[in-house]
């Protein structure tokens, strides 16, 4: 069977050969972990794009050397939050530069420093506006705080593909990386609005999915991760597999349900 997730990404293994995997090789609730802690963000940043097309990349960063990581990264996180919710109230008050769908992750620099990427469909932001705004949330002085990509529709086929580039692995307290770009986050490292749609994954024979992507087996990828695990990774267009969980979801008379769990979340 294969897991197909809402970001495209799909996968095929053994799952009584993972539960055997060894801890030289990962152990089986590290790799699960991780592919997780990496698919979350993908997926629900897909179910944004699905729903109003994804039109900005926001960096968001902090001037001074950052010290103490386990307690300021929770300092600037509260700030980054601020920021999200003022925006936001503007958009409800339907005030101007205010926001409304977004997928936000947090990550460290080189340097250490935590810092914010932001996803968001909203079309107009002025960058001049944010970025006083978040200066002044975090009491600093800077006129490259924020950076801003626009992003153009027909230009992403695979969410995962596309945004893989700008996001750096997780780690757990344990980890010892090389450099501080690896460092551990002290704070919650990844969120969304809760006004969009969100689809879970679903289990699907290979034959069914073959159907609706027949060029799928050309695009496999296999890695072997330990004697006995090997796993074929597939990257499809996430418009396509969003259509197909959205289908799935009204077949099964899950839409509703959906909805109403990722907004209590």
């Amino acid at each position: 069977m294969i897991s197909l997730n809402p970001s495209g990404f799909a996968c095929s293994f053994n799952e009584a050969a993972l539960e055997n995997l060894s801890n030289d090789n990962g152990g089986k609730k590290e790799f699960t972990a991780n592919r997780s802690r990496r698919g979350r963000f993908y997926n629900v940043l897909s179910c944004l794009h699905f729903n109003e097309p994804i039109q900005t990349f926001w960096t968001f960063t902090i001037k001074e050397q950052q010290t103490n990581f386990e307690f300021s990264d929770g300092c600037y996180s509260a700030a980054f939050s601020k920021l999200l919710e003022g925006l936001t109230k503007r958009y409800k008050r339907g005030r101007p530069n205010g926001l409304k769908n977004f997928v936000w992750v947090s990550e460290a620099q080189e340097r250490g420093n935590i810092h914010f990427h932001l996803v968001t469909s909203t079309k107009f932001l002025s960058v001049h506006f944010v970025q006083d705004y978040w200066n002044k949330i975090v009491g600093q002085e800077s006129k490259n705080s924020v950076d801003v990509e626009y992003i153009k529709e027909n230009s992403i086929r695979n969410i995962s593909g596309y945004f893989a580039k700008y996001m750096s692995k997780s780690h757990g307290k344990n980890f010892e990386g090389k450099g501080l770009k690896d460092r551990v986050i002290f704070c919650r490292s990844f969120g969304y609005s809760k006004n969009f749609p969100i689809y879970d994954k679903i289990i699907i024979h290979p034959y069914r999915l073959q159907k609706h992507f027949p060029e799928m087996e050309k695009k496999k990828v296999t890695k072997k991760i330990s004697e006995d695990v090997s796993i074929d990774y597939y990257f499809l267009n996430t418009e396509k597999v969003l259509e197909l969980l959205k289908n799935h979801a009204e077949t099964m008379g899950l839409s509703k349900s959906t909805q109403l769990r990722q907004k209590n979340e």
